[in-house]
Formats: C-alpha cells, structure tokens, sequence
C-alpha cells in the first residue's frame, strides 16, 4: 500500500512539473514579438508584459499627446494616430521636427506583437498629436487651447511631457482649462521636470494634475529629476528606447539620436509610462473619474521610498497589471465648489494674460546618459 501511494505522488509531481512547464511557455508564448523588447526595462518594470497577456491594450482609448508633434509615417505609430492639430502654426500639420513628441508616443502606443521596433505601453490606445511646441519652445496660450481642444475631441488622457518653472503669476487660463478637461473625465498627466529640484514645475504642480518623476533601474531616484510635495507617481526616466522619426529631425542631426529608435532620458519618458497604465485603465473602465483614476493607481502602486506616499516618489510606480485586473477605488464625494469659483475670480483678475513661455527641452536630454 505503501509502495502504491509513493508511485501515486511521483505521478503527481511528475504531472505538475509539467503543467508548470507548460504554463511557463504559455507565458512565454503570450509575449509579443518585437525585437527591441528585450531592451524595454520600463515596459517590464511597470509589469506591462503581464498586462499584455490579460488582453488588455488600451482599446477605445485616445491619448492626447501635447508636444513637439509625431512622426504619423512611422512604421510602429502610424495604426494608432488620429487626427490633432498644430497650434504652433495653427494648422493641421503635427510633423515632429524635433523627435521629443515621436518618442513619447511610442512608450505609450507603439504597435506591438507586429514584428518591429519596441511594443508600447498600451498598444491599442490612440494618438492624437497636439503639437505645443517647435524645437525651440512654446507658449502657454497654446497649451489651454490644446487642452481644451483634447477635452472637446474625445480625448481621455492628456499627457504632456513638457513644462516650465513659472516665477510670477501662473496662468489663469491654463488652470481653467485643466478644470474644465477634468469635469470632462479627462485625466491630465505631465513630467514633474528635470532640474534636480523641489521648486514647482508646471503644469504638473496644477491641481488636478498628475505629477510624475523618475527613476532609474534600479528604482533609485533618477538624478535630475525633481521632487517635491506634488509629485503623484513615478516611473521609468532613464536611458528608454522608443520611436523617433523616420527623417531628419532636432535630436538626429543636431544630438546625434539615431532615427527610426533610439533611447532618451528625462521625466518625460517617465510621464508617458503612467499614461499609458492609465489608458489601459480606462480601456477596461471606461466611465471612471480622474479622481478615481488617481486612486486607484495609488493604491494600486508599486511603493517606493517611504511607506504610503513620498516627495520622491509619490505613491510609487502605477502597475499596469494590477490595474486590468484589480477592481477600481470607487469616488467619494466631489470636487469643491470654492476651486470653481477660484477659477471664475482669477479669469476676472487676469484675463488671458501669461506668464511666459514652456520650456520645450524641460527634459534634457543628455543629462541623463550619465547614468
């Protein structure tokens, strides 16, 4: 009898070592098959493999991306742009000159399993180029009416890797547009700046705002990047591979990027990671509120730092899987009708006058390579 139960347990070891054998290449089977994901630390840092294989892709999500443009033609962008508008020449143009905006893009929605390139974070969002900013810089007025013009064309994230230090008065008008998008269930993202510094960057220290920094591979702090009791999140800033266009452009022939892809470094290829993760957040929940957003990727994230919440940090890395898989933090209560009227007093004090300009090259991009 035994002998019988002894035989009867090796049958079953031998069985489960190769259920799990055959787990483990279903796995594997599930990746996709681009060839420079072997080089996408971020994408797996932020557990999008895992994400991936749930079918969750980012499906009936638009992403409006605020920046320098996107190359439309590239081979791992072009199925998931859709029309957006130039409003540094007001016209329909979003060419990327510069490359910023090409690569932002492709963390976010680069075609996956497709047999080229890298895989983006939620392959099956959309891109809708809002181009803020020419190689040199952009205004303010630009960035509200491209926020607007996001909340009013459909768009459910906007993510601007962009910013500046504002030093007098912040921009009346760029705070209403960030309300009026966010009544909207639009959730705003952007880069919290690379200056190695707690002074505020906006527009992530908005409210409203998700403020993202960034970390190296090693989950430390990326050294530029600033800090700070607005940041939200953080996630993957330095040396990450993405798209950049096709032709001759700013980074290519004047920082010696190489076309087609290649790996830059900043808090602006960390804010992209976190709209990603939440545009396959909304692809599975597509009726939640920004503040429900913001919740449920807090305590959904990967902590880092202190417990809870830190000014390096923030909550920690938004975990793509978790987010397709977990169920939604529900909204308790609203937003706070003194912000409103907040908003209507500055509208009356100062109009549509500005503060200055958006840096366009927030995100230095060689300051990073030194890590």
């Amino acid at each position: 009898m035994k002998k019988t139960t002894s035989s009867l347990t090796i049958v079953a070891i031998i069985l489960a070592l190769i259920a799990l054998n055959a787990s483990v290449v279903t796995d594997a089977a599930k990746l996709p098959n681009d060839p420079y994901l072997s080089e996408q630390w971020g994408w797996y840092d932020t557990h999008a493999d895992k994400a991936y294989a749930s079918g969750y892709q980012g499906k009936g999500v638009v992403v409006a991306v605020l920046d320098t443009g996107v190359d439309d033609k590239h081979p791992d962008l072009k199925a998931n742009i859709v029309e957006g508008w130039n409003f540094v020449d007001n016209n329909n143009d979003t060419t990327d000159l510069d490359g910023h905006g090409t690569h932002v893009a492709g963390i976010i929605a680069a075609t996956t399993n497709n047999g080229i390139g890298i895989a983006g974070i939620a392959p099956e969002a959309k891109i809708m180029p809002l181009k803020v900013l020419s190689e040199s810089g952009g205004a303010w007025i630009n960035l509200d009416k491209a926020i607007l013009y996001a909340a009013n064309h459909g768009a459910k994230i906007i993510s601007m890797s962009l910013g500046g230090q504002v030093t007098t008065v912040i921009s009346p008008t760029v705070l209403a547009a960030i309300f009026i998008a966010s009544q909207k269930n639009v959730t705003l993202i952007a880069s919290a700046g690379n200056e190695n510094t707690s002074s505020k960057s906006y527009p992530a220290a908005y409210p409203n705002v998700i403020a993202v920094s960034a970390i190296s591979k090693n989950h430390s702090r990326a050294s530029f990047s600033n800090y700070g009791n607005y940041i939200t999140f953080t996630a993957p800033g330095v040396n990450i591979l993405s798209t950049m266009p096709t032709y001759p452009v700013t980074l290519t022939t004047q920082y010696d990027l190489s076309e087609n892809y290649d790996s830059l470094s900043g808090t602006s290829m960390a804010c992209p990671f976190v709209s990603g993760v939440v545009a396959l957040l909304l692809s599975k929940y597509p009726s939640l509120t920004p503040k429900m957003v913001k919740d449920t990727l807090a305590a959904q994230a990967m902590d880092l730092g202190e417990k809870n919440w830190d000014p390096y940090f923030g909550y920690g890395i938004p975990d793509a899987y978790m987010v397709v898989t977990e169920t939604p933090i529900p909204e308790f209560g609203n937003m706070s009708i003194l912000f409103l009227v907040s908003i209507g007093i500055l509208f009356i004090i100062f109009g549509h006058k500005k503060s200055g300009e958006i840096a366009s090259r927030i995100e230095t991009r060689y300051s990073s390579k030194l890590e």
